[in-house]
């Protein structure tokens, strides 16, 4: 219970001290807003996870609908990388990535139907969807040409 409440209140802490530090960017510099920031994907990834577990302290639902988002992206991202694929290699995966995307939906509405969801575990099962959907572009990418 106690490493809830710290866990928690560091969360609050980290949101207070990001938003503050873009207020105050904003207010010492408002003709040069601050620049989109293009990060590999691990890093925004990471970023992410920061702003869902801040979110998630305050607000569990927002926390869950912001990963879906994030992940509902990164899947069509993974639907465009595909282009390579040619014929029932690149329709095969397509069917994929519609199948995570249907699993998705159905982490997030599960979660979603609870009073109090469980953020942490959630996030982690919508996140490994994408990452199976990342390892299986990977591995159709590397098979030789005739069979993809």
């Amino acid at each position: 219970m106690v490493i809830k409440m710290t866990n928690r209140m560091l969360s609050i802490v980290i949101a207070i001290a990001l938003t503050s530090g873009i207020v105050a960017h904003a207010a010492q510099a408002p003709q040069r807003p601050l620049a989109p920031l293009t990060l590999p994907a691990a890093l925004q990834t990471a970023a992410s996870h920061v702003g869902e577990t801040a979110t998630g302290a305050i607000d569990p639902s927002g926390a869950i609908r912001a990963a879906y988002q994030r992940n509902r992206v990164a899947l069509e991202h993974l639907r465009q990388q595909a282009s390579p694929l040619k014929g029932s290699a690149r329709a095969a995966f397509n069917q994929f990535i519609s199948d995570q995307e249907l699993a998705l939906t159905q982490t997030e509405r599960t979660a979603l139907a609870t009073s109090r969801p469980v953020v942490s575990s959630t996030i982690t099962a919508m996140d490994k969807l994408v990452a199976e959907a990342e390892a299986e572009l990977k591995r159709q990418l590397s098979l030789p040409s005739g069979d993809k």
